[in-house]
């Protein structure tokens, strides 16, 4: 099992809009085979307009499929709406790893 847990800082006045693009974002992922469960959330005690979004996959090759796909290029341009660099975590069983693991993925096509 694999999890990507994203966070963003956001613009107070587009909370509600980035809120709502990535439940739409994670609607279609629930629908893709491999993927276990999606979260969209803010958490008690974080900074202010500070937004977390989460993929439970079964396996690294669902995974993969999916950084491959359009769906995770619209989600990296959510996080350039970050006001601070976006926290993206590919949390493995054995490790995390961060953005760079998505950057070798898609090198790698």
């Amino acid at each position: 099992m694999i999890e990507l847990h994203l966070t963003l800082k956001v613009p107070p006045k587009k909370v509600r809009t980035l809120t709502e693009a990535l439940q739409a974002l994670a609607k279609c992922a629930r629908a893709e085979p491999g993927c276990i469960g999606v979260d969209v959330y803010k958490t008690v005690g974080a900074p202010p307009h500070t937004l977390c979004y989460g993929e439970t996959w079964e396996s690294e090759t669902g995974l993969r499929r999916m950084i491959a796909s359009k769906h995770f290029s619209q989600l990296a341009s959510l996080m350039e709406l970050s006001t601070e660099p976006p926290d993206c975590q590919f949390r493995f069983i054995s490790n995390i790893q961060g953005l760079e693991f998505a950057e070798r993925v898609k090198n790698q096509l």
